[in-house]
Formats: C-alpha cells, structure tokens, sequence
C-alpha cells in the first residue's frame, strides 16, 4: 500500500487477482458496497516493461481485502504500488463489492483484485459467463453458433450451468453426508433392537419380583411407571456421555460441515430427544409385557 512502510516479502498475504469484463461484477450480480463498477471506458495505463501489464489503472476490491488491509477505513481512492520500489505498478480502488465464495466449499472468502480487460490487458485464455432469462441449457447451441462466427476453430468445452457446477462441487460432500447417513440409520435401528433386548432381559429376570409386587396389589400402571422411571434414568446417564463424547468428536467433523457450527444446540437437544423416543418405543412391548406378569405363574418361574 502506497504511504505506509514497506512488507516483508516473506510476510505478504496471498491475493487473487482476477482480470474481469465491465460486466462481470453486474452479471454475478456481485452486490456494490461503495465506490462503481468498471465502465466500457476506462481509462489504459501506460504499459511499462512488464508484458501485459500497465503503469496504472483502477481495481475494484472485495470486502475481505478492505477487512484484510483497511479495516475501519475508506479504501476508495487509495493506491497499491508494486515492483522493486513499489511505484512500477499503481492501482487505484474506485470500488469496493461484496465477497464471493471460492472453489473451495465451506472456506472464508477470497481476498480479491478485480482488474478490468478495458484497462488493455493482455489475455492468455478467458471463460464466458452468461445470464439468461430462460433456461440456460437452451442458449448453449446459441452461444455456440456466436462463437463460430467470429471464430470457426475456437474450441468450446466445460459448458455447464451454476447448478451443475454446484453440484459437482458438493458431489463428494454429498457422497460422505450419505454414508454418513445410512451408518446413522442402521445404528439407530441397532440401538432400538439392543434397547428391547436388554429391556426383555431385564424384565425376564424380574418376572419373580414383579409377580409378588403385583400380588401384594400393584397395578399395572405402576409396574409400567416403575420399567419408565428406570428406563428414563438410563437415558439420562446415556444423553449426557453421548453428548459429552459428541462434544469431544466435533472436530472431527467440521470439514463436512458447512453453513452450521460444530456444537450446534439445536443438533445437541434434538438428536438426544431423538433417541430417547427410539428408546422409549423400543422398551414399550417389555414394559407391557411386564405389567401382564400372573402374579399366580411368576413365584414359580426360574
């Protein structure tokens, strides 16, 4: 930054350069915080030595550059230099955007230099964005034949829409959510069979007590709030280990979670609340089946 003392080259932070169209930033409908967007009229630096690029000309930053390099300022106005002495090279902010999200899913945004083609800059390849008003894929055949107008042999490939695009970037995502999922699903349904067998087992070995405490004139709504209560104690001493131990395991899943924090509250009181029903349902035939104990039978049993 022109004005403030010199960075260390080990020290400089990475920043995307990006050469764009006048239109781009309208096209993405990339929001303007402050400052304009390029215009077909900007004015061309002087090219110096270095091919390509020029003396100076006007940039436009995003939000994570200003955070990055004046925060708690106005960047408009203000000159980057580079070079050996900082003075090769001048850009000046005429404008500030809104962040975009980069190649990589759930990562913060890019510090970003939009530097505009009018300015004369050489290009060496270069991609097409293309608002439509329809459905895209219809104006593919379209751009097709305006591109071979110009040039018969220009080669077109990776045309696809935002969607597909998205798509393909969350498709491993997707793929260990699923897995994820299914092992989810299949553990659910192991816990619901291990919690009626363990809870028919129980009861099985209490037929004999349960018989006498019928016989000595409890009810049945009492034999079934007895299994409940001891029941409910034991999902309580479960909530709180398996929170504990998914409290401690969250960082191993923070790479797949994107848009939700790793010690969500909603996700920690909905999924013990969760598997509290799945366990209350599954001890419900053992429950029932122990309020039907014959109180003349159960004695006797083994």
């Amino acid at each position: 930054m022109l004005g403030r003392p010199p960075t260390p080259f080990a020290e400089r932070p990475f920043v995307i350069n990006s050469e764009v169209s006048p239109e781009y930033l309208q096209t993405l409908r990339v929001p303007l915080k402050s400052g304009r967007f390029f215009d077909a009229h900007e004015p061309r630096g002087q090219k110096i030595a270095v091919p390509g690029l020029p003396a100076a000309e006007n940039v436009v930053v995003n939000e994570a550059f200003v955070r990055r390099f004046f925060p708690g300022e106005n960047p408009l106005g203000r000159s980057l230099g580079f070079g050996p002495d900082r003075s090769n090279i001048t850009w000046t902010i005429i404008g500030v955007v809104g962040d975009t999200r980069g190649a990589t899913l759930g990562a913060d945004p890019p510090v970003m230099i939009y530097r505009c083609t009018c300015s004369g800059s050489a290009l060496f390849g270069a991609g097409f964005l293309i608002r439509t008003a329809g459905d895209p894929k219809a104006a593919i055949p379209w751009v097709r034949r305006a591109v071979r107008a110009v040039d018969r042999d220009q080669s077109i490939f990776d045309v696809q829409t935002p969607e597909e695009r998205r798509e393909a970037a969350l498709a491993p995502e997707r793929f260990e959510l699923l897995l994820a999922g299914i092992f989810a699903i299949v553990s659910l349904v192991l816990a619901a069979a291990g919690v009626f067998g363990v809870m028919s087992y129980l009861i099985a070995r209490r037929n004999r007590e349960i018989g006498i405490r019928v016989a000595l004139g409890a009810r049945r709504a009492d034999v079934i709030a007895m299994v409940a209560g001891e029941m409910g104690v034991l999902l309580l001493l479960g909530a709180v280990l398996g929170a504990g131990s998914a409290w401690a395991l969250t960082r191993f899943i923070r790479s797949l979670l994107h848009g939700v924090s790793g010690l969500d509250p909603a996700t920690f009181l909905l999924t013990p609340a969760l598997l509290a029903l799945i366990a209350l349902f599954a001890s419900l035939g053992p429950s029932l089946r122990a309020a039907r104990v014959d109180p003349m039978k159960a004695p006797r049993e083994e």
